[in-house]
């Protein structure tokens, strides 16, 4: 996972609560996750950030979630995350498409239709978008 989210400019304090708060890559227990959502759920609460770093940091979370199949939970923080930013322009990231099903696990095919459109719509800037065609 990227660690930034492809954020194009992160404030040094945006990159110590992502360094500090996500442990290092790999495999890592269960309670370990839990702690780092945790963290970055207080912090994000606290603390002000600009809309994309407010936006990454939730679909941070949300990716933390999805690492423990917790897809309910996953998809709320993906969804909160992309409504914040939704008018942003961001790049493609292959991460996408297993958001998308993740949507998918926790049953939340309405989530699935709505960013699945959205991101296909973005091809109009970055051709990448329409490698979600046939996800």
């Amino acid at each position: 996972m990227k660690r930034n989210n492809n954020l194009k400019d992160p404030s040094k304090r945006y990159i110590d609560l992502v360094n500090e708060g996500y442990p290092s890559l790999g495999l890592f227990p269960k309670k370990k996750r839990l702690r780092a959502i945790e963290f970055f759920k207080s912090k994000l609460n606290e603390e002000e950030f600009v809309i994309e770093e407010l936006a990454s940091g939730f679909i941070l979370i949300g990716y933390l979630y999805q690492e423990i199949k917790d897809y309910e939970n996953a998809s709320f923080y993906f969804d909160k995350g992309y409504s914040l930013g939704k008018d942003i322009l961001f790049s493609y990231d292959s991460g996408l498409k297993k958001i998308l099903k993740t949507y998918l696990k926790a049953n939340r095919k309405d989530l699935y239709d709505y960013w699945r459109a959205d991101f296909l719509k973005r091809g109009q800037y970055d051709k990448k978008f329409n490698r979600l065609l046939n996800s």
